[in-house]
């Protein structure tokens, strides 16, 4: 049995104006080809101002140490993370995500996480490495929800690590954001508004913002829906799917699973869409092949041209679900009740991002949204619905 090796470890001043500690210590490795290496330590363990004697210094080092010196901490890998995500992470973990988050994970390492740490051992990836990361990002005008993405992505990956033993924990556990500030800037349509939209939009473009007003359905969540999943007697949905570019998987989160009434305008959209049915699982909105629409197609040949033409705020087919949360709310549904509509995971994520105040004169006019969106217009818009494309 080979004898383990006590240290103590040596320290040192350094620094002129603010002077610091600096511990040095041996360390056992794993080399990257698997073998056992050994490799010399060298950091701030504080600064003079800190740890005023050289005892309270030694009394930091052997605290970093101990665990060591005990024999509990493992021998550290030498693998970079750029080593690690492409040769373990990327080909073991990532298609185990769904489609959409693949997607977006790639796209973030590629583009911040292995510029930034990967050309870093794993072990050297420190939690004052990741927070100065993340708040520099900030500090660059990323969203406070893209450098969300940032972290999560990160933790994704060392928290892989984690679990594989090449960490002793997941330094990004460690680290935290800035409160979040909710900005309410994206555009809500007026009823009129939305009216107006609706009568210019062409098919299907037409009948897909309808469902996404009437519903509050994501638009991955319409363009997934199955007649199977509507039932037109019970007048009611379920959501069981969502689509991607094309690729099917499930809803965003567990309350994403749902059942959704239809009032009376939605009813009668899918009805006349029923029409053209011919298997329930025929998708409600495909191509002529029996694939899914692309939503990318839709917005920049339909829904913001026509945005544009009749000088309608700039308009997502997000934006159409938070018009519906937001009549809801102007209709007086209580926030349980819209949180369990929409599919939301919490009531604060409702409160906070999807319901946007509107206009007293409106409010008063707001005694439901069927009420605020039924009206002499919406017949115009049912004859043309039901014209032939």
């Amino acid at each position: 049995m080979v004898r383990r090796r006590y240290q103590r470890g040596s320290l040192f001043k350094r620094g002129k104006r603010e002077k610091v500690w600096v511990a040095r210590w041996w360390e056992d490795v794993i080399d990257a080809d698997g073998t056992m290496g050994r490799v010399r330590r060298s950091i701030v363990i504080g600064t003079v101002a800190e740890l005023a004697t050289r005892r309270l210094a030694m009394h930091a080092l052997s605290e970093r140490l101990r665990l060591l010196n005990s024999g509990s901490q493992r021998p550290q890998p030498m693998r970079t993370l750029k080593d690690f995500v492409q040769k373990d992470w990327e080909p073991v973990v990532l298609p185990t995500l769904k489609y959409a988050t693949q997607k977006h994970y790639k796209y973030i390492l590629k583009a911040h996480l292995i510029p930034a740490f990967g050309e870093f051992r794993l072990p050297d990836i420190s939690r004052e490495a990741i927070q100065n990361f993340l708040l520099t990002k900030l500090r660059e005008d990323y969203s406070w929800e893209s450098v969300h993405h940032f972290r999560c992505a990160l933790s994704k990956v060392l928290g892989s690590a984690e679990e594989w033993n090449y960490l002793a924990d997941n330094p990004v556990r460690k680290t935290r954001l800035p409160r979040r500030e909710y900005k309410q800037e994206r555009p809500i349509l007026a009823p009129a508004q939305v009216w107006r939209l609706m009568i210019a939009l062409p098919e299907p473009a037409r009948s897909v913002a309808m469902l996404l007003v009437l519903t509050g359905l994501r638009i991955g969540e319409l363009l997934a829906l199955r007649w199977k999943s509507v039932d037109l007697g019970a007048q009611t949905l379920r959501v069981t799917a969502t689509v991607y570019e094309g690729h099917f998987d499930a809803p965003k989160t567990k309350r994403s699973v749902r059942t959704i009434p239809l009032g009376p305008k939605a009813l009668s959209v899918l009805t006349v869409l029923h029409k053209r049915a011919h298997d329930p699982n025929d998708l409600v909105f495909s191509t002529r092949s029996g694939e899914p629409l692309c939503r990318r197609n839709l917005l920049h040949r339909h829904l913001q041209p026509t945005c544009k033409k009749l000088g309608l705020p700039r308009m997502s087919w997000h934006a159409l679900r938070h018009c519906h949360a937001t009549l809801l709310d102007a209709a007086g549904a209580p926030l349980g009740t819209v949180q369990a509509l929409l599919g939301h995971s919490s009531p604060e994520v409702t409160r906070q991002i999807y319901l946007h105040a509107i206009p007293a004169e409106q409010r008063r006019a707001v005694e439901g949204v069927e009420k605020l969106l039924v009206g002499p217009k919406w017949t115009q818009i049912e004859e043309v619905t039901q014209r032939p494309n």
